[in-house]
């Protein structure tokens, strides 16, 4: 479930942005979830930073200078691609679990807790001409950075909800992508009803088709 890059761009494919919070979108960087051979779209640094400005958190110039510092600190970008994908793995069992009335493991809340206490210490307050509001530090590019507005979106959807609204898609039996439901009725089944939604449609169709046998 990519959106292409236009024609010309040798940006990577990136995931549909359709979770309707920052945090479980990030948990969608794998396709699907529950397949051995699924697709993963966190497989370098280059592409974390990409996912970033596809998500808009960071800036074109903001993805430039997070490339820069990972080839000047391949080391570094390694690790933080390695924190990056351990926080979408224990986030995707906290809000399974959450959104169920379970309570996560301890491990997987040490995990975004170790993310959201550094994240803090670069949140700033700032003021504008309508008010004040947050922001994150921007004097010079850190290879985490990313993850700072992740696990500030996964905090604060954990303590605001609405958690009972978080579903996991069921398509193929192997989708696993995550969504907040703000359907008045709360009737929202799939993650993306033109992807999973069309998909479930054809297979009801060809078992109608198979049932019924020849003409």
């Amino acid at each position: 479930m990519a959106e292409v890059p236009a024609a010309g761009i040798a940006a990577p494919a990136m995931p549909n942005l359709v979770a309707g919070a920052l945090a479980l979108d990030f948990v969608n960087t794998v396709d699907p979830r529950h397949e051995p051979g699924r697709r993963e779209y966190l497989d370098s640094y280059q592409a974390l930073a990409a996912w970033g400005r596809h998500a808009g958190i960071i800036a074109a110039e903001g993805e430039t200078g997070l490339g820069e510092a990972a080839t000047a600190d391949p080391v570094e970008a390694d690790r933080v691609l390695r924190r990056a994908i351990d926080l979408r793995e224990a986030l995707y069992e906290i809000f399974v679990r959450a959104a169920s009335g379970q309570e996560p493991s301890a491990a997987v809340m040490d995990v975004l807790q170790a993310e959201l206490t550094g994240a803090l210490a670069h949140i700033r307050l700032a003021a504008s001409g309508s008010g004040f509001g947050w922001s994150w530090e921007a004097a010079r590019p850190r290879l985490d950075h990313v993850l700072w507005a992740v696990s500030w979106s996964a905090a604060d959807l954990l303590v605001q909800g609405p958690l009972e609204r978080i579903r996991e898609c069921p398509g193929q039996d192997t989708c696993g992508w995550l969504f907040v439901d703000l359907t008045r009725n709360a009737s929202r089944r799939w993650c993306d009803m033109r992807v999973c939604g069309n998909r479930a449609k054809a297979r009801r169709h060809y078992a109608r088709v198979q049932a019924a046998g020849p003409a």
